[in-house]
């Protein structure tokens, strides 16, 4: 009988699930073997049954992050223990760096340290700016961008920040940078890395997002990429969607995440009262009523007065902490969707939740969108410093770039303008069928070509003043 134990390569020690690796054990021709899950401080061992092992004399660890990279190791077997190392972290330039690798390569970035000849430097990356957005009872504002902590490398930038109870949205942007906004983790301390790419079009940075003491990035993030497979071995090697759902009061971040999870792999029917529980104690998370409608619509005798009501209570918390969000959302909506009966405040509402999907970008677990602002979903790329942006069809280097090469969603039908904003809110029955505060309104109301500026409020002069600088452009 032979046994192999999987170990996982790195330095990084803050938390053992932030490079924790679901893998697959498989013989030469190709027979899944056995399979588990491993992370630093928690090796895996598994036990290789012997009838389907008794003439291989190799067999190949396949392990896939939510990148999509595949780490691949070759053991030639022996009776008895065996033993494999998986790298995960090694192409991080920094141990600081190394939660990113799961998410996206840094191979990069390592040999940008060394000395390099002038015919083989990376690529410039211009000016980089960051805005922080929350959301109050008058809506979106520009806040004060205070780093706790910053750390810098060429090409490299690592900026934690506090995040206190309510949502927030951080809005990146630069020369060559699409302006983009992503959710932030609330309650406690996030980091955002902001990285050279590694590729000569498209964007000149990747960003990247995670907490502090990260549980249920990876979960997600499997889930984002449609790895469910991957997401539900993890989940269940640590028992990780059960826990955190559990323990909701004291992390609701990772109790959300879990309720994704579990919503995903069909196993929260029997948790509704916890997922009630979410949807009612934490306000600031539009994540807990999008998670509670899709589970009032699984379920049998679904009431859909019931689902539309989950539906306005979500929307009228602005746009989801989790990328899954916004598809669970979309979908929810287009199942109890009425058609030609539907009424003006629910198409309204669905246009404007598709606006934010559509406008979706990014590969991590946190929500991102293209846009000008909170309340500016857009399908085009947007360039340039806060105070001067740019599409991608006007910008002069923009063909360099190859952003033109980028495939733009269509825009949305426009809607009608009619002023002032609260007799239009009133005239599409919001007040009456989705009992949303006004204040809370415009936060999913479509962008640009949707309706007016008037009614949104792009406000730019606040995005200008508290825009806080990344790259100066010497990099």
């Amino acid at each position: 009988m032979a046994e192999l134990t999987v170990h996982v390569s790195a330095t990084y020690q803050e938390d053992d699930r932030a490079l924790a690796v679901p893998f697959e054990v498989f013989a030469p021709e190709g027979s899944l073997l056995a399979q588990g899950v491993a992370s630093p401080q928690s090796p895996k061992r598994v036990v290789l049954d012997a009838d389907k092992t008794a003439d291989v004399q190799r067999i190949y660890v396949v392990a896939r992050l939510p990148s999509r990279q595949r780490i691949e190791a070759m053991v030639e077997l022996h009776d008895g223990a065996n033993s494999v190392t998986l790298d995960v972290g090694s192409s991080s330039p920094h141990e600081w760096l190394e939660w990113v690798t799961p998410f996206r390569s840094l191979e990069h970035l390592r040999e940008e340290r060394l000395p390099t000849k002038a015919e083989h430097q990376p690529r410039r990356i211009g000016r980089v700016w960051m805005t922080l957005w929350a959301r109050g009872d008058g809506g979106w504002t520009a806040a004060d961008l205070q780093p706790i902590e910053q750390l810098r490398d060429r090409g490299m930038r690592q900026i934690e920040l506090s995040i206190p109870e309510r949502p927030h949205l951080l809005q990146v942007g630069g020369d060559d940078v699409a302006w983009r906004l992503v959710s932030l983790p609330p309650g406690g301390d996030a980091r955002v890395a902001v990285t050279r790419s590694s590729s000569e079009g498209g964007d000149s940075v990747e960003i990247t997002v995670g907490r502090v003491r990260p549980v249920n990035e990876l979960l997600m993030a499997y889930l984002a990429s449609g790895a469910t497979a991957e997401a539900a071995r993890f989940a269940d090697a640590w028992q990780a969607a059960d826990i955190a759902l559990y323990e909701k009061m004291r992390d609701p971040v990772s109790a959300a995440a879990g309720a994704y999870v579990l919503l995903k792999l069909q196993r929260l029917v029997e948790r509704r009262a916890w997922v009630h529980n979410l949807t009612e104690w934490f306000p600031y998370l539009s994540d807990g009523p999008i998670v509670a409608a899709a589970l009032a619509l699984q379920s049998r005798g679904a009431k859909v007065a019931e689902v539309r009501q989950l539906v306005a209570e979500a929307i009228g918390r602005g746009p989801p902490l989790f990328a899954l969000g916004a598809s669970v959302l979309v979908e929810t909506m287009a199942a109890i969707h009425r058609g030609k009966f539907e009424s003006r405040a629910f198409r309204a509402a669905y246009q404007g939740a598709r606006a934010y999907l559509q406008a979706q970008t990014g590969k991590g677990a946190y929500f991102a969108f293209y846009g000008r602002s909170p309340t500016e979903p857009s399908s085009m790329r947007i360039f340039g410093s806060a105070q001067s942006p740019k599409d991608a069809g006007t910008s002069q280097d923009a063909t360099n770039r190859g952003q033109l090469d980028i495939p733009v969603r269509p825009r949305l039908p426009a809607l009608p303008v009619v002023r002032p904003v609260d007799e239009r809110l009133l005239q599409l029955g919001f007040a009456r069928e989705f009992h949303l505060t006004r204040a809370a309104l415009p936060a999913y109301i479509p962008g640009p070509g949707s309706v007016s500026s008037e009614l949104v409020d792009p406000t730019n002069a606040e995005r200008q003043r508290n825009a806080f600088t990344v790259f100066e452009g010497d990099e």
